[in-house]
This record gives C-alpha cells, sequence and structure tokens, in this order.
C-alpha cells in the first residue's frame, strides 16, 4: 500500500488586505488510504510539491503536508520573507551617537551615547567600517574630547535575545550566538585552546584581550584522542569565559569562534578605539545604561550610521544560512514592527506572518507554524510543508519576491554544496540531528515556478541519505515523473 498521492486539483487564492494568501487545503481524497505516521525505517516525511497556474496553487504532490515537522534552517525563508514584507528589501539598520551634554568648544561635557539599532553587519566581511564612520563624524563635529563615559543605550532592546531551550552546546559557539543590540564580528571572539606540556596540567587556552578567562581544562592522554571535549561557557552579561573539560595532550592547536559573553561592551570599546584613532578621546568609561528622558528634546545626534540595505544580507541568511543574521532579523522585528525590541516579540511577527497567509484560507490545521527563534536551530520550531509552500507562492506575488528567489542557494552553491546532483532549484537546506529538510522552486527561472518544501524527520544517522532520497524526489519531479 502506498502512502504517495498524486493530485490534481485547484485550491483557492484569497486576498487579504495587502497580502495575497494562497490557500492550499488538503483534504484526502475519497477512498484514499491515510498517510502512515512513520515509514518503516522510523523516519517522519512530509512534503508538498504544487504550481501556481493563473493565481490559484494546484497541488501535484504532497504527503503528511498538513503534519508539522522541524524545519531546522528552512524556517530562514519565514523570517527572510517577513522581514522583506515587513521592512522592505533598501531597509537598512540605524546606529546614533547622542547626547544631552553641552558643547563647550572642542569638549563635549558628558556622556557620549550610542543607540544600537541591532546593525548585523559591523564587522562583516566586504562591510564599510562602521566604526570609522561614526568616530570619523564626531571629529568632523569639531570634538577632540569626550568629558564624561560612551553609554550603550540599553533600553532599546530589553529582554533574553535567544530561546531558552537552546543549549549551551549551541550558545557558546558561532552557529548558535544570541542576537545582539550592538555588536561586532558577528557577536564572537576568537578562542585558540592547545594541550598542556604534560599530562594533568591546564590545556593552554588564549582569549583576546579584556576577556577574564577562567581555565578549568586538563591535559589528558593519548588514549583520549579524538574523545576528548572543552565546553566553552560565556557568563552572560560579563567580560567572563569558563573553559572547562579535557584536552588530550596528542591532539593539535585549534581555533574556535566562542560566543562573546558581552558584545555590547566589546563593540564600545572598539567604537572608543576607533574615536582615538580619529582624534577624540573619551576620558570616562564604557558602560551600559538607559537612555536618558530628555527634558526638553535637548538630545542632540553627533554622528549616525546606515547599513548597507537588507537585500544585502539575505545571501547570508538563505545561501550561506548563517544562524546569527537570521536572529538579527527576529530581532530588529521585534524592534520595528512589534515596538518591543524583545527577540521573542520579533520571533512572533514572523510566526505571526506565515499564519496570516492562511487565515483567509481553508487551513488544514490552526498554528501552521510554531515558532521560538529566527534560524530554525532550535528543535522546538514546527512547520507545515503546506505553510512552506504558501509562503513561497506567496512571495512570488509580491515585489520583493525577486530579491528572495535570488538570495536561495543553487545547486552546487552556498549549504547545497555538499548536496546529491539536483535539477535547476533554488532552495534553502535545513539539517539538525536527526532533520533534514530542503524548500524553495523548481525551475526559478520559468514563467511557472514550482514552489515544494520537503521534510525527513527523526532519522537518525547521518544526513547523506535523506539529502540523496530528496534530490531523487526533485529530479524526478523536474522530469514530469511521481
Amino acid at each position: 500500500m502506498t502512502n504517495r498521492r498524486r493530485v490534481h486539483r485547484r485550491v483557492a487564492v484569497a486576498a487579504a488586505g495587502a497580502l495575497l494568501a494562497v490557500a492550499v487545503a488538503l483534504r484526502p481524497l475519497p477512498g484514499a488510504a491515510q498517510p502512515a505516521a512513520h515509514d518503516a525505517d522510523g523516519a517522519y516525511r512530509g512534503y508538498l510539491l504544487a504550481r501556481l497556474v493563473d493565481g490559484a496553487l494546484e497541488v501535484i504532490e504532497e504527503r503528511n503536508a498538513a503534519a508539522r515537522f522541524v524545519p531546522a534552517s528552512v524556517l530562514k525563508i519565514a523570517t527572510a520573507a517577513a522581514a522583506l514584507e515587513h521592512l522592505g528589501a533598501d531597509y537598512r539598520w540605524v546606529t546614533r551617537l547622542t547626547s544631552e551634554a553641552p558643547l563647550d568648544g572642542a569638549t563635549l561635557a558628558g556622556d557620549l551615547m550610542i543607540v544600537p539599532g541591532a546593525d548585523p553587519s559591523w564587522g562583516r566581511d566586504g562591510a564599510p567600517d562602521a566604526l570609522a564612520a561614526l568616530a570619523r563624524q564626531v571629529r568632523e563635529r569639531g570634538l577632540t574630547r569626550i568629558a564624561g563615559d560612551l553609554v550603550v543605550d540599553a533600553s532599546r532592546f530589553p529582554g533574553r535575545r535567544h530561546p531558552l531551550d537552546r543549549g549551551i552546546g549551541d550558545l557558546a559557539y558561532r552557529h548558535g550566538t544570541p542576537a545582539a543590540a550592538l555588536a561586532v564580528d558577528e557577536a564572537t571572539i576568537t578562542v585558540r585552546a592547545a594541550p598542556g606540556a604534560a599530562r594533568g596540567v591546564p590545556a593552554r587556552i588564549e582569549a583576546p584581550a579584556g576577556i577574564e578567562l577562567i581555565n578549568r581544562t586538563t591535559t589528558v592522554g593519548r588514549d583520549r584522542h579524538g574523545a576528548g571535549t572543552l565546553d566553552f561557557l560565556p557568563v552572560w552579561g560579563s567580560d567572563t569565559l569558563l573553559v572547562r573539560g579535557e584536552y588530550p595532550i596528542s591532539e593539535p592547536t585549534f581555533v574556535v569562534p566562542a560566543s562573546d559573553p558581552s558584545p555590547a561592551r566589546r563593540a564600545a570599546d572598539r567604537l572608543r578605539g576607533a574615536l582615538a584613532q580619529a582624534g577624540v578621546r573619551v576620558e570616562g568609561t564604557v558602560r551600559a545604561g538607559d537612555a536618558p528622558t530628555p527634558a526638553s528634546g535637548s538630545a542632540i545626534t553627533l554622528a549616525e550610521y546606515r547599513s548597507p540595505p537588507l537585500e544585502s544580507l539575505l545571501p547570508d541568511v538563505l545561501t550561506d544560512s548563517h544562524n546569527w543574521y537570521a536572529d538579527m532579523l527576529a530581532l530588529t522585528l521585534g524592534l520595528e514592527v512589534a515596538g518591543t525590541g524583545r527577540f521573542d516579540d520579533g520571533v512572533g511577527v514572523v510566526s505571526d506572518f506565515v499564519n496570516g497567509l492562511a487565515e483567509s484560507a481553508a487551513a488544514p490545521v490552526r498554528d501552521e507554524v510554531w515558532l521560538v527563534d529566527g534560524s530554525g536551530l532550535s528543535p522546538a520550531n514546527l512547520v507545515t510543508p503546506s505553510a512552506i509552500v504558501r509562503l513561497l507562492a506567496h512571495a512570488v506575488s509580491r515585489p520583493w519576491g525577486a530579491v528572495l528567489i535570488d538570495a536561495l542557494a543553487t545547486p552546487g552553491a552556498g549549504t547545497l554544496r555538499s548536496w546529491p546532483r539536483l535539477p535547476p532549484a533554488a532552495a534553502k537546506t535545513g539539517t539538525l540531528r536527526h532533520t533534514v529538510a530542503l524548500a524553495g522552486f523548481l525551475r526559478p527561472r520559468s514563467a511557472t515556478p514550482l514552489p515544494f518544501c520537503y521534510f525527513v524527520n527523526h532519522r537518525p544517522g547521518r544526513p547523506a541519505p535523506a539529502r540523496r532520497e530528496i534530490a531523487a524526489s526533485l529530479r524526478a519531479w523536474s522530469a514530469g515523473g511521481p
């Protein structure tokens, strides 16, 4: 008995305000067998392939399309689409330096406030030097001395900036570092680790200047080669990094991009250095604080930096699958759309956007997406294949659709480099433990691209077999077969 149903039926397209909600009603055909929850290999699969015909979705292939799956990084499509819908492809992050202190010739007689905008581009390869640009503007105002402190406004982005269920195995490293209102180099620091000179002594750990390192490691023997582990544990909001675990004496030196425990302080320190290079001396300290409430609108802007446009960041999110950039989009939505600056509220904006596409459609289930982050790193995220395909179809109808499609990976590029042979496609990969996923468009440059989504959950082992399965399905679909 087969669980696959080849279906050709038209489904409604409903307009909801400025949004085009594509309704994919997935109901079993009369007399058709219901899909099994799990296959013989214990995996749980769901997919949907459709095409847009005269403004309506025509379902070509589907299986478990109304069921919820862990999407992994396929979720980044939803985050990027929500950002494009609400902010626009030309959106630019803005960071300002302001003060309420009086100007006395070349002296600012008080504090200089950094008003962050959650700009993810600082230190990004190829991006302009934001720190130098801000410092240069301050000097061009005729200032050479800041008599007060350099203060980071901590009030714009309050609260926790990562999901509660993101473990230290993710949070402590570049792939899982939390979003940050102010940060350089993706809110990471470079740590070098090497074995000690003899068994029983601590490993050699080197961290950047300004980091208080607590070394609780032990060098162990060759019998642990390949099995030793180190844990990097940032103490958030401080300058402290705790390193613990064992390092085999036979292992070579390695470099770890670890999460910065205090990214705003690190960025402010770098700005202080840029100001000094520009000829502006900050006499006080670097600290965090709430922006003062102006008594009479007396705050002045001394410098302002606008990032490159959102569009330029999307290949980092969709082709190369950088988690931090995707979560920074969620943090930005928390500020610009939710109005709170809270990460959770930004994730809520993404969730509402995707669920809202089905409000006027006969959606098969309520809450087709259940999200806790913007990157898909958390296994607590849940999404249906129908929600992703509906979102992709919606993108085709929007002015920003071509921007999103152009930022997706193509065969042999980005995260698709490690995949088997694929037909012409533009797609987003997703990989977590026991999860492999792919979603995007077949024939993306044609007049009728085919949106698809394919999830394989609960399959232990390496991802290669699931990737081969998905790639084979895409080749068959592209050729017109079942």
